[in-house]
Protein backbone atom coordinates (compact mmCIF):
# COMPACT_ATOMS: atom_id res chain seq x y z
CA UNK A 1 0.00 0.00 0.00
CA UNK A 2 2.90 2.14 0.04
CA UNK A 3 3.15 2.72 3.84
CA UNK A 4 6.12 1.16 5.85
CA UNK A 5 5.62 0.00 9.05
CA UNK A 6 7.64 -1.42 11.39
CA UNK A 7 7.96 -2.17 15.48
CA UNK A 8 10.80 0.38 16.95
CA UNK A 9 14.01 -2.25 18.00
CA UNK A 10 15.45 0.05 20.06
CA UNK A 11 14.97 -2.63 23.07
CA UNK A 12 16.29 -5.60 23.66
CA UNK A 13 12.81 -7.21 24.13
CA UNK A 14 11.17 -9.49 21.29
CA UNK A 15 7.75 -9.31 20.04
CA UNK A 16 7.12 -12.61 22.32
CA UNK A 17 8.77 -10.97 25.84
CA UNK A 18 6.96 -7.69 24.87
CA UNK A 19 3.59 -9.76 25.02
CA UNK A 20 4.86 -11.52 28.07
CA UNK A 21 6.01 -8.40 29.84
CA UNK A 22 2.12 -6.72 29.36
CA UNK A 23 0.72 -10.02 30.81
CA UNK A 24 2.63 -10.04 33.88
CA UNK A 25 1.30 -6.37 34.99
CA UNK A 26 -2.18 -7.27 34.04
CA UNK A 27 -3.69 -7.66 37.29
CA UNK A 28 -7.79 -8.27 38.10
CA UNK A 29 -8.69 -4.70 38.18
CA UNK A 30 -7.82 -4.93 34.15
CA UNK A 31 -11.16 -6.11 32.09
CA UNK A 32 -11.78 -6.44 28.70
CA UNK A 33 -15.50 -6.23 26.77
CA UNK A 34 -16.23 -9.75 25.07
CA UNK A 35 -16.65 -8.50 21.88
CA UNK A 36 -12.89 -7.59 21.72
CA UNK A 37 -12.48 -11.65 21.97
CA UNK A 38 -14.80 -12.67 19.80
CA UNK A 39 -13.07 -10.55 16.77
CA UNK A 40 -10.10 -11.54 17.82
CA UNK A 41 -11.14 -15.23 17.53
CA UNK A 42 -12.64 -14.37 14.01
CA UNK A 43 -8.90 -12.74 12.84
CA UNK A 44 -7.58 -15.92 13.85
CA UNK A 45 -10.21 -17.66 10.86
CA UNK A 46 -9.22 -14.97 8.80
CA UNK A 47 -5.41 -15.43 8.99
CA UNK A 48 -5.62 -19.02 8.13
CA UNK A 49 -6.18 -20.62 11.22
CA UNK A 50 -8.30 -23.88 11.41
CA UNK A 51 -11.15 -24.86 14.01
CA UNK A 52 -8.31 -26.72 16.19
CA UNK A 53 -6.06 -23.78 16.23
CA UNK A 54 -9.32 -21.33 17.29
CA UNK A 55 -9.64 -24.03 19.90
CA UNK A 56 -6.29 -24.28 21.62
CA UNK A 57 -6.66 -20.16 21.20
CA UNK A 58 -9.78 -20.21 23.22
CA UNK A 59 -8.38 -23.30 26.31
CA UNK A 60 -5.48 -20.69 26.06
CA UNK A 61 -8.14 -17.93 27.14
CA UNK A 62 -9.43 -19.72 30.49
CA UNK A 63 -12.51 -19.31 29.29
CA UNK A 64 -15.41 -21.34 27.04
CA UNK A 65 -17.06 -18.81 25.58
CA UNK A 66 -17.58 -14.71 25.35
CA UNK A 67 -20.91 -12.45 25.43
CA UNK A 68 -20.03 -9.18 23.65
CA UNK A 69 -20.28 -6.90 26.42
CA UNK A 70 -19.29 -8.62 29.45
CA UNK A 71 -15.77 -7.95 30.96
CA UNK A 72 -13.58 -10.56 31.00
CA UNK A 73 -9.76 -10.14 32.01
CA UNK A 74 -7.51 -8.84 29.95
CA UNK A 75 -5.01 -11.03 31.25
CA UNK A 76 -7.53 -14.13 29.38
CA UNK A 77 -7.17 -11.91 25.83
CA UNK A 78 -3.16 -11.74 25.86
CA UNK A 79 -3.39 -15.28 26.87
CA UNK A 80 -5.52 -16.01 23.45
CA UNK A 81 -3.22 -13.58 21.60
CA UNK A 82 -0.07 -15.03 22.55
CA UNK A 83 -1.42 -18.48 21.48
CA UNK A 84 -2.75 -17.30 17.77
CA UNK A 85 0.60 -15.80 17.38
CA UNK A 86 2.45 -19.07 18.61
CA UNK A 87 0.23 -21.22 16.41
CA UNK A 88 0.03 -18.62 13.21
CA UNK A 89 4.19 -18.05 13.61
CA UNK A 90 5.18 -20.86 11.21
CA UNK A 91 3.15 -19.81 7.92
CA UNK A 92 2.70 -16.00 8.82
CA UNK A 93 6.27 -14.77 8.91
CA UNK A 94 7.22 -14.89 12.90
CA UNK A 95 5.64 -14.22 16.36
CA UNK A 96 5.85 -10.41 15.56
CA UNK A 97 4.46 -10.56 12.31
CA UNK A 98 1.28 -12.22 13.45
CA UNK A 99 1.20 -9.81 15.67
CA UNK A 100 1.35 -6.75 13.22
CA UNK A 101 -1.11 -8.75 10.89
CA UNK A 102 -4.27 -9.00 13.81
CA UNK A 103 -3.27 -5.30 15.01
CA UNK A 104 -4.15 -4.66 11.30
CA UNK A 105 -7.17 -6.48 10.70
CA UNK A 106 -8.51 -4.81 14.32
CA UNK A 107 -7.44 -1.32 12.86
CA UNK A 108 -9.72 -1.65 9.72
CA UNK A 109 -12.57 -3.41 12.26
CA UNK A 110 -12.59 -0.47 13.90
CA UNK A 111 -12.75 2.51 10.89
CA UNK A 112 -16.10 0.37 10.04
CA UNK A 113 -17.37 1.38 13.38
CA UNK A 114 -19.24 4.53 13.81
CA UNK A 115 -16.43 6.14 15.40
CA UNK A 116 -14.33 5.03 13.07
CA UNK A 117 -16.47 6.20 9.81
CA UNK A 118 -16.59 9.26 11.36
CA UNK A 119 -12.86 9.55 11.88
CA UNK A 120 -12.73 8.97 8.26
CA UNK A 121 -15.05 12.19 6.79
CA UNK A 122 -13.53 14.25 8.97
CA UNK A 123 -9.94 13.40 7.53
CA UNK A 124 -8.28 14.44 4.48
CA UNK A 125 -5.43 12.07 2.93
CA UNK A 126 -2.01 13.98 4.37
CA UNK A 127 0.01 12.41 7.45
CA UNK A 128 -1.13 15.54 9.38
CA UNK A 129 -4.90 14.25 9.27
CA UNK A 130 -4.14 10.42 9.30
CA UNK A 131 -2.21 11.29 13.15
CA UNK A 132 -5.20 13.85 14.16
CA UNK A 133 -7.70 10.65 12.91
CA UNK A 134 -5.52 8.15 15.21
CA UNK A 135 -5.59 10.06 17.87
CA UNK A 136 -9.49 10.07 17.50
CA UNK A 137 -9.73 6.64 17.37
CA UNK A 138 -7.26 6.18 20.62
CA UNK A 139 -9.40 8.71 22.70
CA UNK A 140 -12.27 6.35 22.21
CA UNK A 141 -10.89 3.01 22.42
CA UNK A 142 -8.52 3.79 25.35
CA UNK A 143 -9.22 3.35 28.42
CA UNK A 144 -6.33 4.06 30.72
CA UNK A 145 -5.41 7.91 30.26
CA UNK A 146 -6.23 9.67 27.13
CA UNK A 147 -3.70 9.79 23.88
CA UNK A 148 -1.88 13.29 23.43
CA UNK A 149 -0.44 13.97 19.69
CA UNK A 150 2.99 16.44 19.30
CA UNK A 151 4.94 17.38 16.19
CA UNK A 152 8.74 17.17 16.83
CA UNK A 153 9.30 17.98 13.54
CA UNK A 154 7.84 19.34 10.07
CA UNK A 155 7.45 15.80 8.85
CA UNK A 156 6.86 13.73 12.15
CA UNK A 157 4.21 13.44 14.79
CA UNK A 158 4.11 10.83 17.68
CA UNK A 159 1.05 9.76 19.81
CA UNK A 160 1.82 8.52 22.95
CA UNK A 161 -0.58 6.20 24.98
CA UNK A 162 -0.27 6.10 28.65
CA UNK A 163 -1.02 2.51 29.20
CA UNK A 164 -2.11 -0.49 26.51
CA UNK A 165 -1.69 -3.90 27.07
CA UNK A 166 -1.27 -4.57 24.06
CA UNK A 167 2.11 -5.42 21.91
CA UNK A 168 3.91 -2.67 19.86
CA UNK A 169 3.50 -4.97 17.01
CA UNK A 170 -0.01 -4.91 17.06
CA UNK A 171 -0.46 -1.10 17.20
CA UNK A 172 1.57 -0.33 14.20
CA UNK A 173 -0.62 -3.30 12.25
CA UNK A 174 -3.29 -0.57 13.53
CA UNK A 175 -2.11 2.50 12.46
CA UNK A 176 -1.22 0.72 8.83
CA UNK A 177 -4.49 -0.27 8.66
CA UNK A 178 -6.02 3.48 9.40
CA UNK A 179 -3.38 4.97 7.33
CA UNK A 180 -4.53 2.77 4.27
CA UNK A 181 -8.18 3.45 4.79
CA UNK A 182 -7.27 7.14 4.31
CA UNK A 183 -5.26 7.11 1.73
CA UNK A 184 -2.10 8.19 3.05
CA UNK A 185 1.29 6.41 1.49
CA UNK A 186 4.43 6.90 1.88
CA UNK A 187 4.18 7.24 5.89
CA UNK A 188 6.70 5.00 8.33
CA UNK A 189 5.23 3.91 11.34
CA UNK A 190 7.11 2.66 14.60
CA UNK A 191 6.24 1.95 18.06
CA UNK A 192 8.24 2.38 21.13
CA UNK A 193 8.35 1.29 24.96
CA UNK A 194 8.50 4.54 26.78
CA UNK A 195 7.78 3.00 30.21
CA UNK A 196 6.06 -0.30 31.79
CA UNK A 197 2.78 0.28 29.65
CA UNK A 198 3.47 3.16 27.81
CA UNK A 199 4.02 3.39 24.50
CA UNK A 200 4.90 6.03 21.54
CA UNK A 201 3.84 5.66 17.88
CA UNK A 202 6.43 7.79 15.98
CA UNK A 203 4.79 8.35 12.21
CA UNK A 204 7.13 10.19 9.81
CA UNK A 205 6.98 11.18 6.47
Amino acid sequence: MGTESTPDNDTVQSAEQDLQHRLSLAGPQHTTRGFLFTSLLRVVRDLGGDEAVVKRCLAASGEKAFVEFFNYPTRSLLLLLGAAAGALAPKLGGYEEVLRQIGFKAGASYMETPVGRTALQQAGGTPQQFMIALQTLYWVLTTYGKPALTWPGANQGVLTIEVTFMPLAYHVGGAQAIAKKLGVKNVNVTARKTGDLSIALEVTW
